[in-house]
């Protein structure tokens, strides 16, 4: 574990199999744990085709993907910018070359993880409540990282010492750990170390001082004035660190993993930087001391003791190396807003599974059957969300060794050219084995007077023979198209013998995805917001067609009014921390806005049902409720959003 986490052979900053070992959120890192050999795969290739993976097994969004990708590219461009400055600034400084160069690939590195992090973390696991209040445990880290650098250069850099090279060491880690953006962390850890500045530069070994009274000024001078007393403020803001020792900032670093739920390849990772920037630190002015490799030794030791005990401690935790139990998937499966008709399908296909290897395990014959499933229904009603927990499903019980989820359509099996589209199949084929292949819009590979699609039916019809025990196949599209595109091959129709339809969403449900995904991104809604979604998505479901968006509709909505937030909020002169969790009526466009506000001015008010009685009540959005008892039959039921009375 620890080889990979040092393992730069496609890229020059992160490990893959690091980079891998943080997509997804910690239930679906459960579902689809990466092995040893999952993360020497990962090693050996790029952001782009790690990112793909991931996005093939739905532990990944279109927009995470984009983000990831994009800050990857930065802080490699910026990287590479600075190499090419390397030797200059060890010309100019007296630096070990060599010394600089790892130093700033373990900076870089600690940098852009800790973006990637912020980008995949969860908002509900990012944050801790502690006596104090509640902590932002990435900002943290970032902290902790900050503090074991700086702690460790003052340990190789003492007080008493003061040259270019300490001020060139000071200079490097303050330009990368306090910099926002990778290019100006390029430009920071150059500064002013250039061919041309160096015999003013030297100034700083030379014991420089000050001169006071009025003269000319440029900006060599102002940092060769300001730099003793900027290394002075360093080791006065590291300090505590060094006498607390390092060790104690590396167990604060594996504390708060642990709490972010992330694997122990993070924790072999960040001892990698911390032996890497400690070894960095004291090979700078090229001589290693009998003092500096005995503080390395020590510190070395007291480091791999901690990660040491993390692994050990992970590998004795049953609870993560146990399989996912079927009833905390179905327990996922519940906490769907809605399709309830689904729910109850998916509950039966997992009760004839169970029962079904139940009779393998007893030496039974198995009961011939096919779990090839066809969904249909509208965009955004649920399909692949319900295809991935079906993948948990059958993985729980035994019945698929991965589990995953590859999503493709046509695109995806189809070749322009003869001959090519067999293999393209395969090829997704041979990425689903032991999990699920879904084929979204499955219809597609029908057309007429054109055999590509059909060559890509038959390979499949052929594989789903040849791997019956290691593939099933999730067909789903239009109720219609569907039902043409299963009678149009007499195989498929022999295969595909479950169906499960679809339901669009009701107005109260999509009210409730909506505030679902408010509440993920850490909003509340106001209580006239809430009224305004009530009469926005009454008013969409009433005029919706054949192509009605259902939950993407939700997502596009959520979008337009988080933005309309930022664009209220930016014009503010002062923003009140409390508002920017708060989105308010005026951030939703709506074509319902008339019809909600002569609602209003009627007083007609709002009503909502308990949904296992059917008991009605008065709702208010003032009250602020997500759950209420109903009076009559003693069941709880969603209160969150009511119905317009009349």
């Amino acid at each position: 574990m620890k080889q990979l986490a040092r393992d730069f052979t496609t890229h020059p900053l992160l490990p893959g199999g690091v980079l891998a070992s943080v997509m997804g959120d910690p239930s679906a890192r459960k579902v689809h744990p990466a092995s040893h050999e999952d993360i020497v795969a990962f090693n050996k290739q790029n952001t782009l085709e790690i990112v793909s993976a991931f996005q093939n097994l739905g532990m990944l969004s279109e927009e995470q993907a984009a983000q990831v990708i994009a800050i990857d590219t930065d802080f490699v461009k910026a990287f590479q910018r600075l190499g090419k400055h390397f030797k200059e600034i060890a010309g100019v400084t007296g630096c070990d070359q060599e010394s600089i160069v790892r130093l700033a690939r373990a900076l870089f590195g600690a940098r852009l993880l800790g973006e990637q992090l912020e980008i995949l973390t969860p908002a509900q696991i990012s944050y801790e409540k502690t006596p104090d209040g509640t902590v932002d445990l990435l900002e943290q880290l970032g902290d902790a990282v900050r503090n074991l650098v700086g702690g460790a250069w003052a340990a190789f850099f003492p007080r008493s010492d003061f040259s270019l090279q300490v001020d060139a060491s000071a200079q490097f880690w303050i330009a990368c750990l306090y910099t926002a953006r990778p290019e100006d962390m390029a430009q920071g850890f150059i500064g002013l170390y250039r061919q041309d500045h160096k015999d003013r530069l030297m100034a700083l070994t030379q014991g420089h001082k000050v001169e006071k009274g009025i003269r000319l000024k440029d900006a060599i001078t102002d940092y060769l004035d300001n730099a003793k007393e900027k290394v002075n403020k360093l080791h006065d803001a590291v300090d505590h660190h060094v006498r607390s020792g390092l060790d104690r900032v590396f167990q604060e670093i594996v504390r708060i993993l642990g709490r972010l739920e992330l694997p122990p390849l993070m924790v072999a990772y960040y001892q990698f930087l911390t032996e890497e920037i400690s070894e960095a630190f004291a090979g700078l002015d090229g001589v290693l001391s009998s003092k500096d490799a005995r503080f390395l030794q020590f510190l070395h030791r007291q480091i791999c003791a901690i990660a040491d005990e993390q692994f050990r401690s992970h590998s004795d935790n049953s609870a993560l190396n146990s399989p996912e139990k079927l009833e905390e998937v179905l327990r996922d499966l519940e906490s769907l807003v809605g399709i309830t008709t689904v729910k109850d399908k998916v509950r039966q296909t997992a009760n004839f599974a169970r029962i079904q290897q139940l009779r393998i395990a007893q030496g039974l014959k198995a009961i011939p059957t096919s779990y090839h499933s066809v969904y249909t229904g509208n965009p955004g009603t649920g399909k692949t969300t319900v295809a991935r927990l079906m993948g948990r499903i059958y993985k729980s019980l035994g019945v698929l060794k991965k589990g995953h989820l590859v999503e493709c359509d046509r695109s995806a099996l189809v070749a322009e050219y003869v001959g090519q589209t067999a293999v393209k199949t395969n090829a997704v084929i041979d990425s689903a084995l032991d999990g699920i292949l879904f084929i979204d819009e499955a219809y597609t590979l029908v057309k007429d007077h054109e055999d590509f699609g059909q060559e890509a039916i038959d390979t499949l019809l052929k594989r789903m023979e040849d791997n019956r025990d290691r593939l099933i196949v999730i067909v789903a599209g239009y109720p219609e198209e569907m039902t043409g595109f299963i009678n149009s091959n007499p195989g498929l129709h022999s295969r595909f013998a479950r169906f499960i339809e679809f339901p669009d969403y009701s107005p109260l449900e999509l009210c409730q995805i909506f505030s679902r995904i408010c509440r993920s991104n850490g909003l509340a809604l106001s209580p006239s917001l809430k009224e305004s979604v009530i009469h926005h998505f009454h008013y969409l479901h009433n005029n919706r067609g054949e192509n009605f968006g259902n939950a993407r509709l939700v997502r596009n909505c959520f979008e337009s009014v988080i933005n309309a937030q930022a664009n209220r909020l930016a014009a503010l002169a002062q923003i009140d921390p409390a508002a920017l969790g708060l989105l308010e009526a005026g951030d939703l466009e709506s074509a319902a806005r008339k019809p909600g506000e002569e609602h209003r001015r009627s007083g007609r008010g709002y009503t909502v049902q308990c949904d296992h009685c059917g008991k009605i009540y008065s709702w208010n959005s003032g009250l602020g409720l997500f759950q209420a008892a109903c009076g009559q039959c003693g069941k709880i039921y969603n209160a969150e959003f009511g119905t317009p009375v009349g």
